[in-house]
């Protein structure tokens, strides 16, 4: 290698010199030591810079011929000319040895920040470090490149900080440059929603974030007061100042200019009501597709079969439905924003946190016509619980009992509708009520599908199913189930249709990731915006997180990773992972696979399937290669086999 080339020649050059001044033994030691007497301090120069001690010497030992002093010179001195002939000939290795201090401070800076370290804890790792002859910062702020002061206003009644929608756009292009060689134009998706701080009081986070194409959201601005940001023409100019801009000018990056355009706004309902200034989902003409109004019963009910008109965007631009259903005019009126198709109804909000949990209360503490015994409550937990630590690991979390529904998170709901549901009902609920629950866990099973062929195919009749699960709601739950939520989801494949696309890709989980990020930032009372806004900071010099495109990240010999569907619709066990990429699998014969129900739909139509603990003896062995793996898939136990269902999301652990 060039350095040691270097290197060498170095001690060379220095014993000529020494044994030119005197050829005594002792003197060359006394040189010898002088190359190496510094390497306990610094490895990759130890044998050019003295060490504390041979550089101290007066001019008794100059006129003696002793010169460790004079040599050491001369020593860094040709050191120094040889590092830059190699600089200047293209060597890199030099280059790359003396680099290892910055890389231990990056190597601080992420680990810091992964773990929330506070600045007190850094600041004693560091002095540990310095002690022991590393050379790095006191402080924990220079090491985690804090920035010193941070920039916000007064504004709409609390504090706000705009960091600016180009800025994030071009942070988020850095971590994905193939998104730059692949695409000219950047499809934003919007999201605008409220995060109480602390339980004890009213503050509380408004942030405005933004993403594209999958990746993980940024922050554009950050409003933190008692109480929602007014007035929104306010919270919204600086945002739609820039955004105008980015319209005509677009975004050059890479020497590339990306044109710029909102594709939708991803919101709970609260939030949708706020920013478009119409009634909230609890008013009679709530409902933001439709001009249907609501029934009371105890609250307002959408119990109406009646033709319904929908909502246009020329319309709403218009202030047609005011005062019934507009308030006033939002700002985004006067951009000409398309109000009514760009809002999405998230299936988050709406269908998991909505319908699944409104479901499952009912079940658990509803109208005596739907709620369950206590035994028979009992039975489904005794389900889930049997169930636990059988989801693959790109589950967050793994199924939790009835005791504890209020506490279940979005992911959980999503869970039991899309996979565990089906399997732990089975032959416990009615039979009325279990294939009414399945028309809606089919029905969003298809339109969560990222296959576009299959998804589109299947979307007239995902309509049907819908629209019989809110008509029929009524039967099964009673006349006071059919709120706000339960009447949208005849609206949800309205958007699928309209952006052409599955409804994992216009859903607030990683919104409401980023926003719960965000909110963690905050260590105390003092001054939440300037604490979240430096923490940001240090956690984007320590190297963000890329999310990982696909279905699927963990493939392992254990059970819960190891089961995979075949584009073939077979299912794959994996028994054995290579480390060049294949993998030995039980591959299940099609004729032993069997529907694990049949109303509304064949189960096998969603590739969900039933097989025997003697017929998943009975698999073919092949060695497959990674990518032939087609889709992760969830084996659970049931009965006397296992059922079999395809992810539809991706990894929900980021």
């Amino acid at each position: 290698m060039a350095y040691h080339k270097t290197w060498r020649r170095c001690r060379t050059e220095v014993h000529a010199l020494a044994a030119h001044g005197s050829s005594s033994d002792e003197d060359n030691q006394v040189l010898e030591r002088t190359h190496y007497s510094s390497s306990g301090q610094d490895e990759h120069l130890g044998c050019v810079v003295a060490s504390p001690t041979s550089a101290h010497t007066d001019s008794s030992d100059i006129e003696s011929g002793h010169c460790p002093s004079n040599s050491s010179a001369i020593l860094e001195s040709d050191f120094n000319s040889n590092l830059e002939d190699d600089d200047s000939s293209g060597g890199s290795d030099i280059e790359l040895d003396t680099n290892d201090k910055p890389d231990l401070d990056d190597k601080l800076r992420k680990w810091a920040t992964e773990n929330k370290l506070t600045r007190a804890c850094v600041n004693e790792l560091l002095a540990i470090l310095r002690h022991e002859g590393h050379e790095l910062p006191k402080d924990a702020r220079t090491l985690l490149k804090t920035p010193r002061s941070v920039v916000d206003s007064e504004k709409c009644g609390g504090e706000y900080a705009y960091y600016g929608l180009e800025k994030c756009i071009v942070k988020i292009l850095v971590k994905h440059e193939n998104f730059v060689e692949e695409n000219n134009s950047i499809s934003l998706k919007i999201n605008v929603d409220g995060t109480p701080l602390y339980k004890s009081t009213n503050d509380q986070f408004w942030p405005i974030l933004v993403s594209f194409d999958n990746f993980l959201p940024g922050v554009v601005a950050l409003f933190r007061g008692k109480s929602k940001p007014e007035p929104l023409e306010h919270f919204l100019e600086d945002f739609i100042e820039e955004y105008s801009r980015l319209v005509e000018e677009g975004i050059t990056y890479d020497d590339k200019k990306l044109n710029v355009h909102i594709m939708a706004f991803i919101c709970d309902a609260p939030a949708r009501s706020f920013l478009k200034c119409t009634k909230g989902h609890s008013g009679y003409h709530a409902c933001e597709r439709c001009t249907v109004r609501g029934g009371y019963d105890g609250r307002v009910v959408y119990n109406t079969v009646e033709e319904i008109t929908p909502r246009t965007d020329e319309q709403f631009l218009e202030m047609a439905y005011s005062p019934d259903h507009q308030l006033e005019r939002t700002p985004l009126i006067e951009f000409g924003f398309p109000c009514v198709t760009s809002f999405v109804l998230d299936y988050m909000h709406l269908v998991c946190l909505g319908v699944v949990r409104r479901i499952l209360v009912y079940l658990k503490k509803g109208p005596r016509v739907c709620k369950l015994s206590i035994q028979l409550q009992n039975r489904i937990s005794d389900n889930l619980k049997l169930l636990n630590g059988q989801l693959p690991s790109e589950f967050a979390r793994q199924p939790r009992t009835l005791d504890i529904l209020e506490k279940w998170k979005a992911t959980e709901f999503r869970q039991f509708l899309l996979y565990t549901g089906p399997v732990v009902l089975k032959g416990i609920v009615d039979e009325n009520l279990y294939e009414h629950f399945l028309t809606l866990s089919v029905a969003m099973s298809f339109i969560l599908d990222n296959h576009d062929d299959k998804r589109n195919e299947y979307l007239p009749y995902s309509r049907q199913l819908l629209e019989y699960f809110v008509g029929n709601c009524q039967n099964i739950y009673g006349p006071t189930f059919n709120v706000y939520n339960v009447h949208n989801l005849t609206h949800l494949c309205d958007d699928v249709e309209h952006f052409q696309c599955s409804l994992n890709e216009l859903s607030a989980f990683p919104f409401e990731s980023k926003l719960n990020f965000v909110k963690k930032l905050v260590r105390n009372a003092h001054n939440p915006i300037a604490q979240a806004t430096k923490r940001m900071t240090e956690s984007e010099e320590a190297g963000a997180v890329v999310m990982v495109h696909g279905n699927f990240k963990y493939i392992s010999v254990k059970r819960k990773d190891s089961c995979f569907l075949l584009r073939t619709e077979q299912f794959a066990f994996v028994k054995e992972k290579r480390d060049d990429g294949y993998c030995v699998c039980d591959i299940t014969r099609k004729r032993h696979l069997e529907n694990l129900f049949t109303r509304p739909c064949q189960s096998m139509l969603l590739n969900i399937a039933f097989i025997t603990d003697d017929n998943i003896g009975n698999c073919r062995r092949r060695i497959l290669h990674e990518n032939e793996l087609y889709r992760k898939s969830i084996c659970l136990t049931h009965s006397n086999g296992f059922v079999l269902l395809p992810m539809l999301h991706g990894e929900e652990r980021q």
